[in-house]
């Protein structure tokens, strides 16, 4: 069969992998052949409901966008599960982002227990980044689910882009794309000025968000990270480590022995 391309970012369309570029339903690839617009699904959501949702990149695919983030002069935002630091860290990234200003962005703060204090997490992300060979310009907690201090966010890309592009890099299951979404709704409001036009993509799927000055904020797909939890657990298992709500400063014991017995 002829190599079909997604209109939208260019990626080659295929029905079987769901969490694959290019994926899109069987039928929805027989209709798009009809109409001559054929979309993979996460450019049709795009298009139609103005929803960015995750992909994963192949190992060549992850050293090609590193590369292409390491010859930009950019600001880059690096998303962090502030509960899965070592499960957030994006191998390689120092050595290709050297030269380029990192935002360290913590997420997930509005399930910390109420006892911890928001600055000592901030200074525990940065030093665990020092230790990473990452050396940050500043760190901000959000909460890109309950869209909490998404302004905050947005005020501190515009304080260190400095009138450069923006890079949000991010492995899968930190809640990226969910940040990136709660920025452009804080931004565009009601105006629904959010259309298929401005969301040009490439062959790796990434969305370019056009800002006032004509500089860009791209969304990169989500990195795949070997070490990370939830590659190693069963769906049953991980709901007992994947936190959903306020949590509570209790022994990671008792989380041990749940998923152990």
């Amino acid at each position: 069969m002829e190599e079909i391309l997604c209109i939208g970012c260019g990626a080659t369309i295929q029905t079987t992998d769901k969490a694959g570029l290019g994926f899109t339903p069987q039928s929805a690839l027989e209709k798009g052949l009809e109409t001559g617009e054929v979309y993979c699904q996460r450019c049709f959501r795009l298009r139609h409901y103005n929803e960015i949702t995750d992909v994963q990149l192949t190992d060549d695919d992850f050293l090609k966008l590193l590369h292409e983030v390491g010859d930009s002069d950019a600001l880059v935002v690096n998303v962090i599960d502030i509960f899965d630091f070592n499960g957030s860290v994006i191998p390689g990234l120092p050595r290709f982002v050297s030269g380029n200003d990192v935002l360290l962005v913590g997420n997930k703060k509005d399930i910390l227990p109420k006892s911890v204090k928001p600055g000592k997490i901030s200074q525990w992300l940065m030093e665990r980044a020092h230790e990473e060979g990452l050396r940050p310009v500043d760190v901000v907690l959000t909460s890109a689910q309950n869209k909490h201090a998404i302004k905050e966010v947005i005020d501190k890309i515009e304080h260190y882009r400095k009138g450069r592009d923006v890079y949000v890099v991010g492995v899968t299951n930190v809640g990226k794309s969910t940040l990136i979404n709660a920025i452009i709704q804080e931004i565009t409001g009601d105006q629904n000025v959010i259309t298929t036009s401005r969301f040009p993509g490439t062959t790796l799927d990434k969305i370019e968000i056009p800002l006032d000055d004509g500089s860009y904020i791209y969304d990169t797909p989500g990195i795949i990270h070997r070490h990370q939890m939830a590659h190693y657990l069963t769906a049953k298992n991980l709901k007992y480590v994947s936190l959903k709500r306020k949590s509570s400063p209790k022994p990671i014991s008792l989380i041990l022995n749940k998923l152990c017995f």
